[in-house]
């Protein structure tokens, strides 16, 4: 079998090219003939790390820096509610506190002092089932407990009036009953009239029932409804409500709707107070 030869090697094709290339170094070294040729290499160079820089790295750049921005101004907005309603809470206190506290120092105490197990404390909604609440006769919700379980019984009120009071709790959260749920009963007075204003299972309405004949008294739209004290879960003299409307009943009872003045819709920060902290 025939064997083909290697060919020879085109010496005379790289002495050639490594005289062309040795003479444009000189002449770049000696006359800066490519200087313009680098320029406009590097300038085009340069311009593409630039446009690949504004338009694709900058935008994701500014869109994480707004996010987290954004993120930022969430969490300070969130705490100034928080931090403005507390105070709004402690302003109640203040207008009432000839009601609430026994004496002056169990204020002073709550409002210099943040401990946590006070006989009163600050706690954050942890969930409300507002649809239930509007629709249906169960009123509840439900608070993230601090330290330890809120203990039943206890007074829950925000910056506008009393809530409910707490009704049952667990290792992580603690049932609130509104006054307005259908199994909630709470003693009030207008004057010299008593009653226990029941709840209708409907938005912050509750009910008086009386007989006009046993009570001659006489009542008008608006007129208000406080806390009467009586039985010893509720403080004596916190407003309530007012008188929303006056039916007479096919029994010719009375019946009293009275709107309270707290919404449990208006804030996701409450306090709790026990009843041994009242007069």
């Amino acid at each position: 079998m025939a064997r083909i030869a290697p060919g020879n090697t085109p010496k005379f094709a790289y002495v050639v090219l490594l005289i062309l290339a040795s003479l444009f170094i000189y002449l770049d070294l000696q006359y800066k003939t490519f200087t313009s040729t680098k320029n406009v290499f590097n300038s085009a160079l340069l311009s593409s790390n630039l446009l690949i820089k504004n338009i694709l790295l900058k935008p994701i750049s500014n869109l994480y820096n707004l996010t987290t921005s954004k993120n930022d101004l969430i969490k300070l907005n969130r705490s100034l509610e928080d931090a403005l309603e507390t105070i709004r809470i402690e302003n109640f206190l203040i207008l009432n506190k000839a009601t609430l506290f026994k004496n002056n120092e169990g204020l002073i105490s709550y409002t210099e002092s943040s401990a946590i197990n006070s006989l009163y404390e600050i706690a954050a909604v942890s969930s409300f089932d507002t649809n239930l609440y509007k629709c249906c006769d169960s009123h509840k919700l439900f608070l993230f407990n601090n330290l330890s379980p809120f203990r039943e019984g206890g007074t829950v009120i925000n910056a506008e009036g009393i809530l409910g009071q707490i009704s049952d709790s667990n290792k992580r959260v603690s049932e609130v009953i509104l006054i307005s749920d259908i199994n909630h009963s709470m003693p009030v007075k207008l004057n010299n009239f008593y009653c226990n204003a029941n709840g209708t299972g409907r938005p912050r309405i509750l009910e008086c029932k009386y007989d006009a004949s046993l009570w001659p008294e006489s009542f008008s739209i608006g007129d208000s409804f406080y806390s009467s004290g009586l039985g010893g879960i509720f403080p004596e003299g916190i407003l309530i409500g007012n008188i929303k409307s006056i039916k007479l009943a096919d029994n010719k009872e009375t019946i009293l709707e009275i709107e309270s003045l707290a919404n449990p819709l208006t804030q996701n920060h409450v306090m709790v107070i026990y009843p041994n902290d009242f007069k």
